[in-house]
């Protein structure tokens, strides 16, 4: 199940009995609709001054023991330089085997791109918690920059051609191979450690160059591009902090615009020139905070070159 609402589908709460301070619960999965949403919505984690969090989560329908493929996803704000450690413990297949779920997880960059994963340990490296080798954990990842950085899990899977799953860019998995592919749903809690404390980042939608009927810009070019900020019951755009807000691509810096209010909306206009997108760039974000408090949300466009004179 791909967690959904980044900013509000969490709970936290003391769990003093395991010396971690986070304790957080997937969001309801017994409801199919919860599975498979996409890689832009995982479900957010606030760290605090433990700079610890612990969740609870199952991979597929688990309590009808029904082996659906499914991912989960969770984001949380990093700093450049947090050493962070990831571990999966007590993963259990449903249906009551007592067989290890055989999880596989990774952490993506703020840009989408893997920046560490694994799905088995070594049979000398298991560690407290794990029940069997099939818990991955992964210590020492250095975070490159400030930023969201999301982390997968899932259940290991093995295709037709005894190939093992992988985690790959923008929250994707490598392909099935046939049909023979066995995937396990189970239940398993997540730990992650070492990241400095931050705000919750909450993810808003917006709309880039709203009722056009091609979403693309120039690169470094001249002019305007339009970004609206859609209001929700989440997020009241027309409160949001105005010189805060920026635009650009996820790995990049963005720049300030002019925004107004546009109905329940804000539409701003930022410079395409200072925005910073290259060539290859599909994707657009606004952050900024609101009462304080950061925010980002992304959409698609594409990115063309500009022509000379002479083409």
């Amino acid at each position: 199940m791909i967690k959904n609402y980044l900013s509000y589908a969490v709970a936290a709460a003391l769990f003093a009995a395991s010396g971690t301070s986070n304790l957080a619960f997937a969001v309801d999965e017994a409801n199919p609709e919860q599975l498979m949403k996409p890689f832009s919505k995982p479900q957010g984690l606030v760290i605090d001054e433990s700079k610890k969090v612990e969740v609870k989560g199952r991979i597929g329908l688990s309590e009808l023991g029904e082996a659906l493929p499914d991912v989960d996803f969770y984001a949380f704000h990093g700093k450049a330089g947090d050493v962070v450690r990831l571990d999966i413990d007590g993963g259990i297949k449903s249906a009551g085997t007592g067989r290890s779920l055989n999880s596989l997880i990774a952490i993506f960059r703020p840009d989408g791109t893997v920046l560490a994963q694994k799905n088995d340990v070594g049979l000398f490296d298991i560690d407290e918690g794990s029940i069997a080798r099939f818990d991955p954990w992964i210590e020492n990842i250095t975070l490159p920059v400030d930023g969201v950085y999301t982390v997968g899990v899932t259940s290991d899977a093995m295709y037709a051609d005894r190939s093992m799953r992988v985690f790959l860019d923008q929250g994707q998995t490598s392909s099935f191979v046939g049909t023979n592919m066995l995937q396990a749903n189970g239940t398993y809690t997540l730990l992650i450690d070492g990241v400095s404390k931050t705000e919750l980042m909450q993810q808003i939608s917006i709309d880039i160059k709203p009722n056009a009927k091609s979403i693309t810009t120039h690169a470094n070019s001249n002019g305007k591009i339009p970004v609206a900020l859609i209001t929700s019951p989440e997020f009241d755009a027309l409160k949001a902090d105005r010189d805060s807000i920026k635009f650009g691509p996820p790995n990049g810096s963005g720049t300030t615009g002019k925004c107004n209010k546009n109905g329940a909306n804000l539409l701003c206009h930022f410079d395409k020139g200072d925005a910073g997108f290259a060539e290859d760039d599909t994707e657009g974000m606004v952050s900024g905070t609101i009462g304080g408090k950061p925010f980002q949300g992304k959409g698609w466009l594409k990115v063309i070159p500009v022509r000379s004179k002479d083409d």
